[in-house]
């Protein structure tokens, strides 16, 4: 990938890159202290967890093909119905931030979306905020009550019986792979090692550099790491 700020959803399966790079790129992550006051002392603070990584992105799109555009040309209405659409449906969305050897990748959610119009330009500003995504579910519990025996009584507890996952699949995986039409890093990495995140891997296992992320060509075989 070279640099700039990609954003997908459904494992890459659609997603864009920004036309325009923001002129900053932040991370906030804030803490969630508890304060008290205590006679004879004071205030005093009780440090605790940090709570979940922010992104805060503001840039605009354009409406007309600039020359400094980073990625293919769209009208301002692509990005804004994919990103309302992406929140409504409450999606988790890829962030991906490349500069140099500086990478940021993470699974978020669409915490708020703000665009604008503005006298005498077509160009769309917009903020964009992001929080880093922890995906979770509920673990479903059957409880067995124990078989009733006439005429006798047992103070036995009842049993817990807890889903177990379903057994992994056993086929080998390969020690190498050949690019096809479609394919990125982290597809690959996805597909072979259950972990999307793991391109850069891949990468370091092939010698390729950042910069040379979207010029991967068709048919390019690549060593894979172990699962």
């Amino acid at each position: 990938m070279t640099r700039g700020i990609y954003l997908s959803v459904k494992n890459d399966s659609e997603g864009f890159r920004l036309p325009v790079n923001p002129e900053e790129v932040e991370v906030v992550i804030k803490g969630d202290g508890e304060g008290f006051k205590i006679a004879k002392l004071g205030s005093i603070n009780i440090p605790k967890d940090v709570e979940l990584e922010e992104f805060p992105l503001e840039s605009f799109f354009p409406a007309q093909d600039y020359h400094f555009l980073v990625a293919e040309f769209r009208e301002p209405i692509f990005y804004i119905e994919k990103l309302k659409r992406w929140q409504k449906q409450k999606l988790p969305v890829r962030y991906i931030f490349v500069e140099g050897s500086f990478t940021i990748n993470e699974m978020t959610t669409i915490e708020s979306f703000t665009y604008k119009e503005t006298f005498g330009s077509e160009d769309v500003p917009f903020k964009l905020s992001l929080k880093k995504y922890v995906p979770f579910g509920p673990k479903k519990m059957e409880i067995k009550k124990p078989k009733a025996v006439k005429g006798v009584t047992t103070n036995k507890p009842a049993v817990v019986k807890k889903n177990t996952p379903p057994r992994q699949n056993s086929k080998p995986q390969p020690q190498t792979y050949s690019l096809v039409k479609g394919d990125s890093l982290w597809k690959v990495a996805q597909k072979f090692l259950d972990n999307g995140n793991r391109f850069d891997e891949i990468a370091k296992l092939n010698g390729i550099k950042a910069s040379d992320y979207r010029k991967l060509p068709i048919g390019l075989k690549l060593k894979l790491p172990a699962k």
